[in-house]
């Protein structure tokens, strides 16, 4: 917008957000929310669990928009380790590049949502060009890490459930420790586009995690229904 003076405002670029201070104020986020369940307060609440959730040391980089999108991920890994936490990364795969340079987490996920780039385009609206091929760069350098790395399908009916075989052609290529079958769930903004009715039955993401077993050579490990996961994990 122009300026009082009808010049254009000049406005310098944000530095992003210290790795530290992100940490520590994840910290006190999770302990005001633990506020009500005090067992001074409440008896029943374990006094032990109470300490040990006041004080986490897992990290979940993930949920609020693409972690890759922020410049010091490698710092902000690099901290967790200093802390002696945990660092769990989730990425939709679209900036290989930054996987390719980081500091490696404790685990790695890549999002793969589905078995060919016309239902990706559909189903994913990516803003990047090129974010198909980019996706499959970062699956490709999977077997380059030394972490556990998982290969996250979630998975929509009548959207991208079809052609198990697109999906067993990329995921043997990239030979993840892990695959998740996950059912996709009704909440957040897919609200405004999909309906319950794209949420898979649990019967439904266990005959889909079989069909891809057998084409991956892959072995069901485990298995929740009320998340409506499957996890299979490569054989050897």
């Amino acid at each position: 917008m122009p300026g009082d003076r009808g010049f254009p405002v000049v406005r310098e670029k944000e530095v992003p957000d210290d790795p530290g201070i992100i940490l520590d104020n994840a910290v006190i986020a999770q302990r005001r929310m633990l506020n009500g369940y005090n067992p001074v307060c409440h008896p029943k609440v374990d006094s032990r669990m109470y300490e040990e959730a006041r004080n986490p040391c897992h990290v979940a980089i993930s949920l609020v928009g693409e972690p890759t999108l922020y410049e010091r991920l490698s710092l902000l890994i690099g901290e967790c380790k200093s802390r002696n936490w945990t660092s769990y990364l989730v990425t939709n795969g679209t900036n290989p590049e930054v996987l390719h340079q980081i500091e490696e987490p404790t685990q790695l996920y890549v999002s793969f949502t589905a078995p060919d780039r016309t239902t990706y385009n559909k189903l994913c609206r990516p803003a990047l060009p090129k974010a198909w091929e980019r996706l499959h760069e970062s699956l490709a350098m999977l077997s380059t890490f030394s972490c556990p790395t998982v290969v996250r399908l979630t998975l929509v009916a009548g959207r991208n459930m079809h052609d198990i075989s697109g999906y067993a052609n990329a995921l043997n290529a990239a030979s993840p420790r892990f695959i998740e079958c996950k059912a996709y769930m009704h909440v957040g903004g897919s609200m405004q586009r999909l309906s319950r009715t794209n949420m898979p039955q649990m019967r439904e993401i266990r005959q889909f995690a079989t069909l891809l077993a057998d084409q991956t050579g892959y072995v069901v490990k485990n298995e929740d229904s009320a998340s409506r996961v499957v996890l299979l994990a490569r054989n050897g």
